[in-house]
Formats: structure tokens, C-alpha cells, sequence
């Protein structure tokens, strides 16, 4: 027989403790502050055909091409666990949309199949949003702002992180710069990395993002967007960066940044930690006007952005917050001592944590409080349960009261 632990799988991670506090921190403070910018929550599945995928996130892409995970269900249909939310928000909107805004919050699960290392994993968790329907500086702007916004109210400082920018123009301009710097690349053939290779015809504004070192050298000379884009895209751009100056949030414009899926237009941006390391990238999105027609007969406008919980979390702390709430311990020596008590309704009516501990031994009791930093414990033991009696401690004074459990009023007592 083979008792060996089962471990997790390659890639994955339990989260619990102080790792679970901040997870929950942060999907709450993301919730009450994309509701204050009127953001409707929405759970999509976890598993959804991979055409959708493959179609709009493109298929030269990495996360399609190796990380996605795939498999062939009953009945022959090619599903897969969702690589990320964007496009599944996308094939809501198809079906779902209307008019005007629609402004759409969401959280959950993602996988890639990527080589996990410290901070990356195999299923991870995102907190997204979207803003389908309507194309204007302000709405990217706002995108913007409501990110910002968020870094600030989780605590994490101004000074270690900074807000990357660039506009990738309309299709139209992608197409036009595309031949310019496929032109340019074209001389360096042979020592662009493998990679970059081949990426040069399908995708060669990849090429931007490349890590390795020669590539970034051939690149320093590079055509830029910026001077290739139409003189639209060149307007819109120059106002989102305008409400971004006109409101306090600093930014620095980066030729390269081209984020990793297809289906990007005109503003794209990232968050980024000050730490000079190839994963530093904390939140980022972009506006993606040709999605929805990737996937749909309809064509509807967007803009969103995704940060990794995970990655938030390393720079959260919230440690030292004191629980808001009083947290209460009722024990009892004897399971008996519970049947006929009026505590426990008592206890269920309290605006308090609370937790039930039946056990003879007092003084592990007392550890256990101690160990857990409840603030009171209730106790009944053999003579207190004989005389209808129950011990009140207040655990952070020491100071110890006795009453009669049908006299006893909790909410005036605990406090």
C-alpha cells in the first residue's frame, strides 16, 4: 500500500493563513471600488471552447500555442481551462450587450501551463475589468484611474511602482508598421534570437517584448509606433494622455510595450514594480476594438485591464491590522453542557467572532485562546454547570466576572 502524502500539483498552491487574509483584502477592496465606479460583477466559466482562445487571444501567441490547456471532451468538442478573462467577458458581451457602457467587474481562476517559478503558477487568480461599447479617451483614462486608484487603497507605495504607456494605433497602423519594422529586422536575420525568428512574419510586433539581450540591441534603432500611427490614433492618444496629466497620475510612454495577445488597439498599458527583473509587471490591459468581431458577427468596442492576485499579494502587507471584530471563545468541560444552555443563542446573536471548544483540560483551553488572540472566553466547567453558572474572562485585562447563564447579557458584557 502506498501511503506516501499526495502533493499539489506542479504549479499550484494552497493558499490559507496570513496568504488568505490578503487575498480576500484584496478582492474586497477591488470590489468596493470598481462598485464606486459602477462595475457589474460577473463569474464566467472556468472552462470554455478553445476556438474562443485560439481566435482572439491569436494562435501564434504563447498562451495558445504552449500553455493553454486543452483537452478533447465527449462528444469531440476541444474545451480548455481558461488561460485568462478577457475573452470570456468578450463572448459575454457578444451575446449580452446592449447599449452604452457595459461596465463589468470579475475575479477567478486562470491556468497556463507555464514553468512555474517563485510568483508564477500554473493556476493563478486575476481580478479584471472591462468596459465594453464605448471608444473615448475618458473611458481609457478611467481604466487607468480605477487601477491607480486600487494600488493606492491595498497600500502598496507610490514609489515602487510606475505606470508604463504606449499606443499601438488601429489595425490599420499595426498592419502599416508591421512591413516597416519587418523591413528594419529583416537586415539582422541572422542574429535575431530563435524566438524573434519566428515571430518575424506572423508576428512581428512581438518582437518588441523580446528579453534577449541581442534582440534588445538590434531594437535600440528600431522604427517606433509612435511616428507610424494615423493622425486619429495620434489625437486619442494625446488625450488620454492629457486627463492622465490634468489628474495627478505620472507615467512614462514605452515604444516596446506591445503586451502578449493579439487583440490590442490604440492604448495599452502596464503596471510595473521598480525592481529590474523580467516578471515586473503588476497590472496591466489595454483597449481591444476588434475582439468581440474575433469571436461574434458583432463588432463592439473595449477596454480592460487584469492584475494576478498572487502578484499583488507579495506586495501587500496587512499583518498588523487588528481584526475588526471581538473574537469569543465559549468552553465547555463536557458536550453535555451545551444541550440545555441558553449561551449558544446567545452567543449566535452576537456581532462577534466566535468559535465553540469542548474540552476537559482547562489550561490547553486557555492556550488555545491565547494562541488564536480571542479577546474573551466564556467557560463552563462541572461546578459552573451544576450551579447554572458561567465564567466571563476578559483575556487582554485579566479581569473575571461570574454570572448566571440565564442572567448573563452578552452584548453588554462583550465589548
Amino acid at each position: 500500500m502506498n501511503n506516501k502524502n499526495i502533493q499539489p500539483v506542479k504549479g499550484t498552491h494552497d493558499i490559507h493563513g496570513e496568504e488568505i487574509k490578503k487575498f480576500n483584502f484584496i478582492v474586497e477592496k477591488f470590489y468596493s471600488l470598481t462598485n464606486k465606479f459602477n462595475f457589474q460583477q460577473v463569474q464566467t466559466p472556468i472552462i470554455e471552447h478553445q476556438d474562443l482562445f485560439t481566435r482572439s487571444v491569436g494562435e501564434h501567441t504563447d498562451i495558445v500555442s504552449k500553455e493553454m490547456y486543452a483537452f478533447t471532451d465527449k462528444g469531440d468538442s476541444t474545451i480548455c481551462l481558461r488561460p485568462e478573462a478577457t475573452s470570456s467577458i468578450a463572448r459575454f458581451a457578444a451575446s449580452e450587450y446592449l447599449s452604452g457602457s457595459m461596465k463589468i467587474s470579475t475575479h477567478g481562476p486562470m491556468f497556463r501551463r507555464e514553468r512555474p517559478q517563485k510568483g508564477r503558477y500554473r493556476q493563478f487568480h486575476q481580478i479584471n475589468i472591462e468596459n465594453i461599447g464605448e471608444k473615448s479617451p475618458y473611458v481609457d483614462f478611467e481604466m487607468i484611474m480605477v487601477a491607480n486608484s486600487l494600488l493606492k487603497e491595498i497600500g502598496v507605495e507610490k514609489k515602487h511602482f510606475r505606470l508604463i504607456l504606449n499606443s499601438l494605433g488601429s489595425q490599420a497602423d499595426q498592419l502599416n508598421y508591421s512591413k516597416i519594422l519587418i523591413d528594419y529586422l529583416s537586415q539582422y536575420r541572422s542574429k535575431l534570437s530563435e524566438t524573434s525568428l519566428s515571430r518575424l512574419e506572423k508576428n512581428p510586433m512581438r518582437i518588441l517584448d523580446s528579453k534577449d539581450e541581442q534582440d534588445k540591441e538590434i531594437l535600440t534603432n528600431a522604427p517606433v509606433i509612435s511616428e507610424n500611427l494615423s493622425q486619429e490614433s495620434t489625437v486619442y492618444f494625446n488625450q488620454v494622455k492629457e486627463l492622465l496629466d490634468n489628474n495627478g497620475i505620472d507615467y512614462t510612454i514605452d515604444h516596446k510595450l506591445v503586451r502578449g495577445l493579439d487583440y490590442y488597439t490604440d492604448t495599452a498599458f502596464e503596471f510595473q514594480t521598480n525592481e529590474d527583473k523580467r516578471q515586473n509587471a503588476i497590472l496591466a490591459g489595454g483597449r481591444y476594438d476588434k475582439l468581440i468581431s474575433l469571436i461574434s458577427p458583432r463588432d463592439i468596442p473595449g477596454v480592460g485591464w487584469a492584475a494576478g492576485v498572487e502578484r499583488l499579494m507579495s506586495l501587500v502587507n496587512i499583518k498588523n491590522d487588528k481584526e475588526e471584530k471581538l473574537k469569543v471563545l465559549l468552553a465547555v468541560q463536557n458536550d453535555q453542557f451545551l444541550l440545555k444552555s441558553e449561551i449558544l443563542k446567545k452567543i449566535y446573536n452576537l456581532n462577534c467572532i466566535h468559535e465553540i471548544k469542548i474540552n476537559k483540560n482547562i489550561k490547553k483551553i486557555f492556550s488555545y485562546a491565547d494562541k488564536n488572540n480571542f479577546d474573551f472566553i466564556l467557560l463552563i466547567g462541572d461546578e459552573e454547570n451544576l450551579n447554572n453558572k458561567i465564567v466571563l474572562k476578559n483575556l487582554k485585562t485579566k479581569e473575571q466576572k461570574i454570572f448566571n447563564q440565564s442572567e448573563i447579557k452578552l452584548d453588554h458584557e462583550i465589548r
